[in-house]
């Protein structure tokens, strides 16, 4: 009677528990539930990346999903090429040309970085279901009083808290011709114009109702770069501005529980992409103080130093900056650091692209891409099996 008594109250605080675990995570489950086989897409992976050295081997087995530039800005020789012209998704890395062009319009005074912000004017940016938690998260690093932000409080959001409302609200307003005169001059055609996140998660909403998600993922990328840019530009700015569109989008937005994980990867395959190596260029122009002047470009890596924080990152590097990203299938990070051993200087970025939905959660639940990025600065070990990988000669069936 006792053991019967026990294994009832085992059964009950065991159904418990896992009703609450189910509860408290609901959406995810039924995001994962409504879309198994997508979710399942490269497991066969994972048991084999649980180390540096298998994420490596990943990278040469799997050239369409991956682009790794590793610039040796003190022996070039040296550097590591790996698919370095192929067109990646930048995500929150296409925001190094908002804090380019803020720091080029500080320099010749066209803004104020004491300027007061309207907190209202950015909440009008956040599309519903999409990175809401992110923009809140994010708004708690910054003092608003009266709803009011100094605008250059608002830098950090888009460096380091990866807030898209922030991102697009100082799109408009540092002025899109003048970012994306930037972005042409610095991009050399190898940088797709800068597009609002907001303006695709609208566009790909209020589509005609005959239309799937990928069908109008499939029509939007039929029109050319500049054209589909100005109507992201458009959507994204109407709804920022019309209360009356703002409560269409919230009446046909679905929540994410019952979004397909297929449709959100192909979402994000819209957003702006660019070559690896002229992007990791960019960076080692900063880091080696040649944009604009030295204060400039140290203000700009001042956002990226969060990264040195880290007390392993410390012990091995002279100093690190760093910024990353990570969205459904995409994972994507440019640094820049020095080895405390060599003392030799690094341009860095790494590109996974869109990924197998089940290999991306594998990846992004232990932020292997940063640690992989990281050490490629001071291990020698791992910049030689990943230059030996970026050859294809590191396992024989490459």
């Amino acid at each position: 009677m006792k053991a019967f008594k026990f294994l009832l109250i085992f059964f009950f605080v065991t159904v418990g528990i896992l009703g609450m675990v189910i509860g408290l995570n609901w959406t995810a489950f039924k995001v994962v539930f409504s879309d198994p086989e997508t979710f399942s897409e490269g497991s066969e992976w994972i048991e084999t990346t649980y180390s540096l050295a298998g994420l490596v081997e990943y990278i040469e087995a799997n050239p369409q999903h991956v682009s790794l530039v590793s610039l040796n800005l003190t022996n070039p020789e040296e550097s590591i090429l790996y698919n370095e012209h192929e067109p990646r998704v930048m995500g929150a890395l296409s925001n190094i040309f908002l804090l380019m062009e803020f720091e080029r319009q500080r320099e010749s005074g066209e803004l104020n970085p004491d300027q007061l912000i309207n907190k209202h004017d950015i909440d009008a940016f956040v599309v519903p279901s999409w990175y809401e938690n992110a923009y809140r998260n994010a708004m708690r690093h910054v003092e608003a009083e009266n709803n009011q932000i100094r605008l250059e409080d608002l830098l950090p959001l888009v460096s380091q808290h990866y807030s898209q409302a922030v991102s697009d609200w100082m799109f408009f307003f540092l002025g899109p011709e003048n970012v994306n005169a930037l972005v042409d001059s610095l991009g050399q055609g190898a940088v797709e114009p800068w597009i609002p996140g907001s303006g695709i998660q609208l566009a790909v909403t209020m589509r005609d109702d005959e239309l799937s998600v990928r069908e109008a993922i499939a029509r939007l990328k039929e029109l050319p770069i500049n054209e589909r840019a100005q109507y992201f530009y458009d959507s994204s700015l109407r709804f920022a501005q019309d209360e009356t569109i703002r409560n269409e989008v919230r009446e046909r937005t679905r929540p994410i529980r019952e979004r397909l994980l297929a449709d959100e990867r192909a979402i994000h395959g819209l957003l702006s992409k660019a070559e690896p190596l002229r992007l990791t260029e960019i960076m080692a122009m900063i880091y080696q103080n040649e944009f604009l002047s030295t204060e400039a470009s140290q203000r700009i890596l001042s956002l990226f130093a969060w990264a040195y924080e880290d007390p392993v990152v410390r012990q091995h590097s002279s100093d690190y900056g760093a910024l990353f990203d990570s969205r459904l299938s995409y994972l994507t990070g440019m640094d820049a650091g020095t080895s405390a051993y060599t003392g030799e200087s690094f341009a860095q970025t790494l590109f996974f692209d869109n990924l197998p939905v089940a290999f991306y959660m594998h990846m992004s639940s232990n932020y292997m891409n940063q640690d992989l990025q990281r050490r490629l600065i001071y291990d020698p070990e791992l910049r030689r099996i990943s230059t030996l990988a970026s050859q294809q000669q590191l396992t024989p069936n490459n």
